[in-house]
């Protein structure tokens, strides 16, 4: 989180030159994969289109 704050970027739209490396670059996946599938569910639920 403190990475993303420095950036002033959401944590899943972080970029190795960013500094996310290493540990952090597969936290950065991890999180993307998660909000992905929460906006998916989400919109699933409210019966929107996925764009």
């Amino acid at each position: 989180m403190p990475l993303a704050q420095e950036a002033r970027k959401p944590m899943f739209a972080l970029r190795p030159a960013d500094g996310a490396i290493g540990g952090h670059a597969n936290a950065v996946q991890a999180c993307y994969r998660d909000f992905r599938a929460l906006a998916r569910k989400i919109a699933e639920r409210c019966g929107m289109a996925e764009p």
